[in-house]
């Protein structure tokens, strides 16, 4: 908790300003459309949903957030029927990675903090993305661990953006440059840390966004 004069701003209070400042700032200068849909595949706690919806304003797009934690989806579902986020859908998330919508459906996708562990599911996102985003449409990916990730034969390497644009180039994408910055909030739901008193927001793990837009 940091103290600004006598005015306590808790790291709660943070995290809503920044969906409601930064966290929109992050889909400016990319041409998309205030109608656009949205996709937040592993939405978790839905700080990125929350961020696209007020992006979108009160226009005919949607975000569809979708996780396969049902406590993550009644939470998001919570947050946006309090704050008046009408253009919220929820969805449940499958196993295998799949997506149960149509093809060519989505203007942005968002992979952010679910390229992590042996990163193999990786690939069925990247065919997924291809699938479900409409023509100019972008697969933005947050990635975390990168030094966790195995190639397509199982093996163990120190992945970089580069590489990780290489193989979305095998799917039909190109970068477009565009790499803000994003929060990785793990340790801000996590029980372990909440026990520990909590962490603060300025020491919340940051990485840069890299957006590949589909040809």
């Amino acid at each position: 908790m940091k103290i600004k004069g006598d005015i306590k701003v808790t790291i709660h209070e943070k995290v809503k300003l920044w969906e409601k400042k930064e966290g929109i700032n992050l889909f400016h200068d990319l041409g998309l459309s205030n109608n656009a849909n949205f996709l937040d595949y592993g939405c978790g706690f839905g700080h990125y949903t929350f961020a696209a919806s007020r992006f979108l304003g009160s226009s005919q797009g949607n975000v569809f957030a979708v996780d396969i934690n049902k406590d993550c989806l009644k939470y998001v579902s919570k947050v946006a029927q309090d704050e008046g986020l009408s253009n919220i859908i929820v969805a449940a998330g499958n196993k295998d990675y799949s997506l149960n919508f149509s093809d060519n459906s989505f203007d942005m996708i968002m992979y952010y903090d679910v390229l992590h562990g042996n990163g193999f599911h990786r690939f069925t996102l990247f065919e997924e993305a291809k699938r479900t985003l409409k023509s100019g449409g972008i697969m933005s990916i947050l990635p975390f661990h990168l030094s966790n990730f195995r190639d397509r034969e199982g093996k163990k390497k120190v992945y970089t953006y580069n590489k990780l644009i290489e193989e979305a180039k095998e799917y039909g994408f190109i970068n477009i440059n565009e790499m803000p910055s994003g929060i990785h909030f793990e340790k801000y739901h996590s029980s372990y840390y909440i026990d520990k008193g909590g962490v603060e927001f300025e020491d919340l793990e940051r990485a840069e966004i890299l957006n590949l837009r589909k040809m």
